[in-house]
């Protein structure tokens, strides 16, 4: 084959792959003539097939526009003419179109060297204008960020020349990480963004195994992606990207296999486009969709910690000034007030979790005894009209979620519920068992299977069959402007379907609403789980352990614990003491310190310090606020206040028996 031929198919296989991306990009000539497109271009534009010629005048493309209204009102050809006219000029542009149906399209232009043509980019950034919106993004803050973007462009442009040289060019033009990988998973081609990612350049990468730059925490998911591909089948999925001084990437990556015309794998295309900025804006308006359901459970709070003081205060109160208690009325006021206390405990655990930012690990949960435990605190939120009834089946079995997250679930269904019943109404929330069937009409993108189903179901105005079918669309609401920011639902339903599990609305104008989640079961009940927990041996009771703690009351309570468990104790009040005896005495098989305390060493620092110098001993920490520690921190060596003396004790035996296994 010769050279010529060589390089034209790869020029044909090179623009191939742009027909994958999810922009629109269109190549004039100095003549203002089209050199290349893909099929992103037509689909967005919503331009005739016949317009996808090599050599069709630009000018073309503005009359068809101009016609159906695309430059709005004026004399067509005045339009056109200045349109051309700006097009001559070769400068670099960045715009938004807003086309007739509403569609919000971001249409960037680079010149190419020496005024020879340009690459225009044209993406559908609908969605992201209403993210903009939404959190009211400063115009001049978005504004320099184009300008900066439209300069890297101008300066990363370089003329398009035949062959791979040519397409190069185009590929560093796009915003969006383009590679070419052979059937040995070795770099063959990258662009411009791909060095821009992972700081390195070309030579350093052509050549090379794609596997070396995965990090180790994804390359477990990497090399399934990879078999899939390698196997035919297109992927895509998401990764968070590690970079050595700079904030990692929250990246979406596609691989779209290659094949020859007989069908023999060749390698795969490698695209990626950067989702930091979608996915912070994301998990923004998660969290302030959160605090605004957070505030509505303020008010019930308040009126059952109250009541738990009351019982506290009055019984410490009975003990103090109540010289005839007998021995058995004195044990009653204790039992009150612990069981009080443990309740409080609760709460305030339930609120930390519910609005803490990090997301929790899914765990066997037993969904019946979590809206038992729910609903006490739901009831107070929903208000006095809309009565709470409750329809839990026995001994079902558990499921694997995250807590918090199905918590935040129910309750974004209750007042979604509660608002569709201005006039009160009956609230059902429902457990049992479901039997997805193969043939089923319901559930479809679920296999068949046993799954755990919680319906909730009110009994208010109901919706048409337009609302159910946008009602998990990310800011779609029904509700007057100001009132919710549509965000609940669509919060519901990717918590599900990253938990396994399916959603399904059924509801008539007028009969009432039910929400239907389903869940797949798994084996190890919570009981077993915690079962599994007590079953440690005491291993490392009499061991020497170091109390970190600067509040008196704390500080003696634990020593006296430990103390009955069989430990050695010594005492420090802070972290600079705790140091000293480190340095002094380095025979501490444990060290229990609090997080927060006075002096230069915090409890996370001591703990740092002492997992680099003093390897063998372990570290757990005590806190009564974890949010600002759980990325640091795993359970194993984080104690939650307030705790009982037998969940210390289990914690240390965990901690200890880990040490020995």
């Amino acid at each position: 084959m010769s050279t010529e031929a060589i390089l034209g198919n790869h020029r044909a296989l090179s623009l191939d792959v742009l027909n994958y991306l999810d922009q629109g990009i269109s190549v004039f000539d100095e003549d203002l003539r089209l050199l290349a497109w893909n099929r992103r271009l037509f689909d967005l534009l919503q331009l005739p097939e016949t317009f996808a010629q090599t050599g069709l005048s630009i000018e073309v493309l503005f009359r068809f526009n101009a016609e159906r209204g695309e430059y709005g009102e004026g004399n067509i050809d005045e339009i056109v003419a200045e349109r051309m006219r700006l097009a001559r000029t070769f400068a670099s542009h960045v715009f938004d179109r807003v086309r007739p149906d509403g569609t919000v399209i971001e249409v960037r232009g680079n010149p190419l060297p020496h005024n020879s043509g340009f690459v225009t980019t044209y993406t559908d950034v609908t969605q992201q204008r209403m993210v903009e919106l939404e959190l009211e993004r400063r115009v001049e803050q978005r504004t320099e960020e184009y300008r900066l973007e439209s300069e890297a462009h101008r300066k990363t442009a370089d003329a398009l020349r035949k062959s791979e040289l040519w397409i190069r060019q185009i590929a560093d033009a796009v915003p969006a990480l383009i590679a070419y990988v052979d059937k040995n998973d070795n770099y063959q081609f990258i662009n411009h963004m791909h060095e821009e990612w992972f700081g390195l350049n070309r030579s350093q990468l052509l050549g090379t195994s794609i596997f070396d730059l995965v990090e180790n925490r994804n390359l477990e998911q990497f090399h399934k992606d990879i078999d899939a591909v390698q196997q035919g089948k297109e992927v895509q999925t998401e990764y968070v990207l590690g970079r050595k001084g700079r904030s990692p990437l929250d990246v979406s990556i596609s691989f779209i296999p290659h094949f020859d015309e007989q069908e023999q794998m060749l390698g795969y295309f490698f695209l990626g486009q950067d989702l930091t900025e979608y996915k912070q804006t994301q998990r923004e308006l998660i969290e302030s969709q959160k605090m605004q359901a957070l505030g509505r459970l303020t008010g019930g709070m308040a009126h059952d910690f109250n009541n738990l003081l009351t019982i506290i205060l009055g019984n410490l109160n009975f003990l103090e000034e109540d010289e005839d208690l007998d021995l058995e009325e004195i044990h009653e006021a204790v039992q009150c007030s612990l069981q009080a206390a443990q309740r409080g405990s609760e709460l305030i655990q339930r609120m930390l979790t519910f609005s803490r930012r990090q997301a929790l690990k899914p765990t066997a949960t037993d969904v019946g005894e979590l809206v038992d435990d729910f609903s006490v605190l739901l009831q107070r939120t929903l208000g006095e009209t809309i009565y709470l009834q409750k329809q839990l089946a026995e001994d079902l079995p558990p499921v694997l979620v995250d807590r918090n997250q199905l918590e935040t679930s129910i309750l974004n269904l209750a007042l979604n519920a509660r608002d569709s019943m201005p006039r009160g109404g009956r609230l059902i929330i429902r457990t049992e068992m479901y039997q997805k069937l193969a043939n089923s009409t319901s559930f479809t993108d679920l296999p068949a299977g046993e799954y755990l189903m919680l319906s909730v179901r009110d009994e208010g105005e109901g919706m048409t069959a337009e609302t159910i079918s946008r009602a998990f669309e990310p800011f779609y609401t029904t509700k007057p402007a100001g009132v919710g920011t549509g965000l609940g639902l669509s919060m519901v339903y990717g918590f599900v379907k990253q938990s396994g599990g399916g959603i399904e609305i059924r509801s008539r104008l007028g009969e009432g609403t039910t929400l239907r989640l389903i869940f797949p079961v798994v084996n190890e009940t919570p009981t077993q789980q915690q079962q599994r927990l007590l079953r440690l041996k005491q291993d490392g009771q009499q061991a020497q352990v170091l109390l970190v703690e600067d509040d008196v009351g704390v500080r003696q309570f634990v020593q006296r614990a430990l103390h009955k468990m069989g430990y050695a104790v010594d005492l420090a009040e802070n972290g600079d003491f705790a140091w000293e005896k480190l340095q002094q005495t380095k025979q501490y098989a444990l060290v229990l310190t609090d997080i927060i305390m006075p002096g230069s060493i915090s409890g996370l620092e001591l703990y740092s310090r002492i997992r680099q110098d003093y390897p063998e001993t372990k570290v757990l920490c005590m806190t009564g606020y974890s949010e600002q520690v759980e990325s640091t921190l795993s359970e194993q060596h984080l104690l939650r206040k307030p705790f009982m003396r037998n969940q210390l004790a289990h914690k240390l035996q965990e901690l200890l028996k880990a040490e020995h296994a």
